[in-house]
């Protein structure tokens, strides 16, 4: 049984903690022809270590932080819209160009932090 058998098996993340588990139960299967693989994983999902490190807890602090910067920003930039969209309701007979690109120019802001923020969503699919 290789080590990324172990990992594949278990679920378990590549660590100091869980090698050593791994080691362990090696032992273990290669003494007793008796044990499986999946004896081994099964015995392994309970005694590795999955638990976040203070990197990746800091990791997941600061990108949620990030994200919600997004968010707020994106509300207030739908809150200018419908203050220009209310200017030219309001000023029927003016040129309206210098409004509607400012419109334009945030909704392309906000098209830009949603697809930040799939992206965080997209990339922490993978880290969890």
């Amino acid at each position: 049984m290789l080590y990324g058998e172990f990992i594949e098996g278990t679920g378990c993340k590549d660590n100091d903690f869980n090698y050593k588990v791994y080691k362990n139960l090696e032992e273990l299967y290669m003494a007793n022809d008796s044990i499986t693989k999946e004896d081994v994983y099964k015995a392994g999902k309970k005694l590795v270590d999955n638990s976040k490190t203070q990197t990746e807890i800091e990791f997941e602090k600061q990108t949620q932080k990030e994200v919600n910067e997004l968010r707020e920003a994106n509300e207030s930039y739908k809150k200018e819209i419908e203050m220009y969209k209310g200017f030219i309701e309001y000023w029927p007979n003016e040129d309206h160009k210098e409004w509607k690109y400012q419109i334009s120019w945030r909704r392309n802001i906000i098209i830009r932090n949603e697809n930040a923020i799939k992206e965080y969503k997209y990339f922490f699919k993978f880290i969890k």
